[in-house]
């Protein structure tokens, strides 16, 4: 069963699917989530992102990849070109990446690289990508030469990514998300918000209470929520739920730990909330999420999911 498309106040997650595009960056009007491995490579201009809740720029020349899981949104990028590629973390897992560069892949921050020979074929390719979409055999050929693109990224990336820490502290004026496409949100707001979004990050393995998150940007808490809501699209505890959601289906993945164990450790008060969160947003139980992962690993034949609607146009609807 394909995971479902789930929709939070004003917050989309998006279900898994291949897709690609190439323009300049949409206005985005809020945060969103999918299941995928994000490429990103930046030609010309500027990406600016909220990532799970930290100011996150791809600078020209650059490329970045993370797990998408986590929520995140562009904000005011510069105009410019930009190659965007999905690929579902279930297709990725049936890749056979060496542990390394797996645990690159699945942890909750981008991987920045530079390298000019990935540049020049990702942006040479993706024409071809998408017609390729049209047919399973060509696209089937397409994840082959992004699995080789992807390759390359993880091994051209710095080996110790502390030395080049993704994360940077953007001028809170150019870091609003556009409602109707031109409002920017005030500074003050926009402040408040990245503080209160980087405690939940910090914290949602633990017992989180909205006081705790109002703390961290010195508001109260009937104001911090209206000022979260506002500014992000989702309440606290929405986006407290979509991190822990996060880190249950990278365990999920990637252990062969009891789903009781994997709740406690994401952060879940109770079993049927782990269950209920984690099935609502993966389309499936958990258990059934875990086998069917485990099952592209052991074909190493992915399926070839369909493109999201308006890739071939080169629309914005719902990316990056």
């Amino acid at each position: 069963m394909r995971p479902r498309s789930l929709s939070l106040p004003d917050v989309e997650t998006m279900a898994p699917g291949l897709w690609c595009r190439r323009g300049n960056p949409p206005h985005m009007q809020s945060m969103h989530r999918h299941d995928d491995v994000e490429i990103n490579m930046v030609l010309r201009g500027e990406l600016r992102y909220v990532f799970a809740g930290r100011p996150f720029v791809v600078r020209e020349g650059q490329i970045a990849v993370f797990w998408a899981a986590q929520p995140h949104g562009l904000v005011d990028s510069r105009a410019g070109d930009v190659c965007w590629v999905h690929v579902p973390v279930s297709t990725v897992m049936g890749w056979n990446l060496p542990d390394r560069e797996l645990s690159a892949l699945l942890r909750p921050r981008p991987l920045v690289a530079d390298s000019e020979l990935v540049r020049d074929r990702m942006a040479t390719m993706i024409p071809s990508w998408l017609e390729e979409y049209e047919d399973t055999e060509g696209a089937a050929v397409a994840l082959l030469e992004i699995q080789a693109l992807l390759r390359r990224i993880l091994r051209s990336a710095p080996a110790d990514d502390s030395s080049w820490p993704p994360f940077v502290e953007l001028d809170p004026s150019e870091a609003a998300f556009r409602a109707g496409g031109s409002r920017r949100v005030p500074t003050a707001r926009i402040s408040h918000t990245m503080a209160m979004a980087q405690c939940v990050v910090e914290r949602f393995r633990s017992p989180v209470r909205v006081e705790d998150v109002a703390r961290a940007a010195h508001l109260t808490p009937s104001h911090a929520m209206t000022v979260f809501r506002d500014t992000v699209g989702a309440t606290i505890g929405d986006y407290l739920t979509m991190c822990r959601v996060a880190e249950a289906q990278r365990l999920l993945i990637t252990t062969s730990l009891p789903t009781t164990e994997i709740a406690e450790r994401s952060g879940f008060g109770s079993l049927s909330s782990f269950y209920a969160h984690v099935s609502a947003a993966c389309g499936m139980a958990p258990r059934d999420y875990r086998r069917q992962t485990r099952e592209a690993l052991a074909v190493h034949a992915p399926e070839v999911r369909a493109r999201r609607p308006g890739a071939l146009s080169g629309s914005a609807a719902g990316s990056p």
